[in-house]
């Protein structure tokens, strides 16, 4: 996935300084694929905060084992790699997601409205925390 996140930060570079550019419809198009994406992904990620405690196993000592390795798939990872579970998986989709909207974006010269509306979206956030 760091490969990905390298070539489209790359890209999006390119769209800002004007040396990738793509016409107005064809970017539009792809952005907006690229914000459904990143929803549908968005809700498998929230979807995963369900399975953190499963139920139903049963007490035998190899259901419980399972049990918690299903749990930890879903959102803690592993011991040798914190990073491996369902949640940060999509986490990293979503960013590569965000990436490309933003590419797109710029590529049709429409990169500053993106960021504003970005910025107002965050600072709307914390406004309800």
């Amino acid at each position: 996935m760091a490969d990905q996140a390298t070539y489209w930060r790359n890209l999006k570079q390119q769209a800002v300084a004007g040396n990738f550019r793509m016409e107005e419809g064809l970017g539009e198009s792809l952005r907006a694929a690229c914000e459904q994406y990143m929803t549908e992904l968005k809700d498998l990620q929230r979807d995963t905060k369900k399975l953190e405690h499963l139920s139903g196993w049963g007490g035998l000592d190899t259901a419980v084992l399972l049990k918690q390795k299903f749990e930890a798939k879903a959102v803690a990872g592993s011991a040798d790699d914190p990073n491996d579970s369902a949640d940060k998986r999509l986490a990293s989709h979503i960013e590569i997601a965000q990436l490309m909207r933003d590419t797109f974006a710029a590529a049709i010269g429409k990169f500053q409205t993106v960021d504003q509306q970005n910025a107002a979206g965050i600072a709307g956030a914390e406004g309800g925390i």
